[in-house]
């Protein structure tokens, strides 16, 4: 049975939506604003938000057929798990778990050896041919890892949520993503975080559900 939203949040999305105005977003697209711009409470992300062409419609598929949800930070998966059991039960993992305890080198992060860990992972153990949606809220270095493994020919995501939040190589993460072959959602420039790439998937899930 489908679980209705909190009249708050609705109350909320009323209020968003009568201070918009006309976007010229499709209704998922305008859903995923309508979420970020909550999350945040800042009207200035419309002008930020980019979505690849059918990024929305090829995520909802995916969700739809099964694909696992992979997040950059534990935040983020605790913001999208209870969307997802409540929607279609979707999997969903944190890259960390899959990363180093320690690190042999400053050249690198946690993050970036975990996201190559996991999809490596996957490759050898999982049919990806419904590859999973990665949601990226805090590491560029993650968002890095995963595109040097693509453009070197490994599977290519389902969706790329890319939000990474802060100064020291976020914009120039998100540039390299939006100039890739890999479908993406993005916030442009230096804004971004976990509670905005978990609210972008959870307006996936609603959709899918629907």
């Amino acid at each position: 049975m489908k679980i209705p939203e909190h009249p708050i949040f609705l109350e909320s999305v009323n209020y968003i939506r009568s201070n918009l105005g006309f976007t010229g977003l499709d209704q998922v697209q305008q859903s995923i604003l309508e979420r970020i711009i909550h999350s945040s409470g800042d009207f200035s992300l419309q002008s930020c938000l980019r979505f690849s062409h059918s990024a929305c419609e090829d995520a909802i598929n995916a969700l739809q057929n099964g694909a696992k949800i992979l997040t950059d930070t534990y935040m983020a998966e605790a913001a999208i798990s209870p969307m997802a059991k409540r929607t279609l039960n979707s999997d969903i993992q944190c890259i960390l778990g899959m990363a180093p305890i320690t690190l042999e080198s400053t050249l690198t992060t946690k993050s970036a050896i975990g996201m190559r860990n996991i999809w490596l992972d996957f490759e050898q153990k999982e049919n990806l041919l419904n590859a999973p949606l990665v949601v990226i809220g805090s590491s560029p270095t993650a968002l890095i890892s995963l595109l040097d493994l693509v453009e070197s020919g490994h599977t290519r995501p389902s969706l790329i949520v890319g939000m990474p939040v802060g100064f020291i190589g976020v914009s120039e993460s998100k540039s390299r993503l939006l100039n890739s072959d890999c479908p993406y959602i993005v916030l442009e420039g230096s804004k971004g975080g976990a509670s905005l790439a978990a609210a972008t998937t959870n307006a996936l899930l609603r959709a899918a559900e629907n």
